[in-house]
């Protein structure tokens, strides 16, 4: 149903995404990793999902998802691996020795057994053709050194693994779509698929296709997608609200306005995390919602908060730019990507 609020794991239910998912099939079965990139609610997650399952269901791999939202170093990576191979099935065909003991509840480590090492047995012990999703790889960047480090031996060491990640382009995530000649992934960067918005159209014939399964009569998608875009997550919201819970028009609207507005503040929020000049960035999300020009930018930003370094405001865009919070349309003119986001009052985060 394309108005469940939870993430698509069937190629049927994913609406609209058939080339992306044989595009990144093709990709994998060509022995290359992927990175899904794009803005949040833009279906990252389900895309993920479905190529995992087509990749079981289809062409004979095991497959595991592993969420990373919280994991931020590479022992609770190991801890969430080690979780969701155990609870695989069928289960892999592993064959791990120095770091690891195999016992009834699975694939345990060993006392004292490094995470570096560990990390690196257990991938090149797969024996069997396998597609690992990590999600929201951005969230372990305070570890990306080793973390690159482990992926390098294992693209060299075992191509029965390949690797899909989806998350935003910081940290992690930057480093494997553009590795430097001294990363380990140097010469064989993943590919990049990077998932944009629906068009017009295709926003239009999600809406009417989702009615319809709920034989829902409805003939306000052109106001939907004027208001919410082509973001496919607040059009679900959107559909079941008015389809599912039978809320009328203008309150359906409202609350996924509202119900996105604290997605998307819970998700500034984190970006902000650790930032000593949060004020920089409350205040250019707040003039970006009346100018777009650098220089218009800077005046805004200035007026809030006194002289402000071009540097500083420079990098701060690029951060924002890096987080997919805002786009930059062209030399000097930047934009804020999600229309939710343009509904938030920043000074009040």
């Amino acid at each position: 149903m394309l108005f469940d609020l939870h993430p698509k794991e069937d190629r049927k239910e994913l609406f609209g995404r058939d080339k992306e998912i044989d595009f990144s099939i093709s990709q994998l079965l060509s022995k290359n990793w992927l990175i899904i990139g794009g803005q949040r609610e833009i279906g990252k997650t389900s895309l993920m999902k479905v190529i995992i399952n087509e990749m079981k269901k289809n062409y004979g791999f095991k497959g595991i998802y592993v969420n990373l939202r919280g994991v931020r170093n590479l022992n609770s990576l190991l801890k969430a691996i080690l979780s969701e191979i155990n609870g695989s099935k069928p289960s892999f065909k592993i064959s791990v020795k120095v770091n690891f003991v195999i016992g009834s509840a699975g694939i345990e480590l060993k006392r004292g057994a490094k995470v570096v090492n560990s990390l690196i047995e257990l991938f090149n012990s797969i024996e069997e053709d396998v597609v690992i999703g990590l999600d929201e790889v951005q969230e372990i960047s305070q570890a990306s050194k080793q973390f690159l480090e482990v992926l390098g031996n294992v693209f060299a060491s075992n191509p029965k693994v390949r690797f899909i990640f989806s998350g935003s382009y910081i940290g992690v995530t930057k480093a494997l779509s553009n590795p430097s000649s001294s990363s380990p992934l140097h010469g064989r960067p993943p590919v990049l698929l990077n998932l944009r918005p629906f068009d017009e159209d295709t926003s239009r014939n999600f809406l009417k296709k989702g009615m319809e399964e709920l034989n829902v009569r409805f003939d306000k998608e052109d106001e939907v997608v004027k208001k919410l875009d082509g973001v496919v997550g607040w059009l679900t919201l959107f559909g079941n609200f008015y389809a599912i819970r039978k809320i009328d028009f203008d309150s359906s609207m409202a609350y996924t306005i509202e119900e996105g507005k604290k997605i998307m503040i819970d998700e500034f929020k984190h970006f902000l995390e650790g930032k000593n000049n949060k004020g920089i960035y409350t205040t250019i999300m707040n003039v970006l919602k009346v100018v777009n020009t650098w220089k218009d930018i800077k005046r805004g930003v200035e007026i809030k908060l006194g002289d402000v370094d071009d540097k500083e405001l420079s990098l701060a865009l690029e951060s924002l730019i890096n987080n997919n919070f805002i786009e930059k349309k062209k030399e000097g003119v930047y934009e804020i990507v999600d229309p939710i986001l343009r509904e938030i009052d920043y000074d009040k985060i």
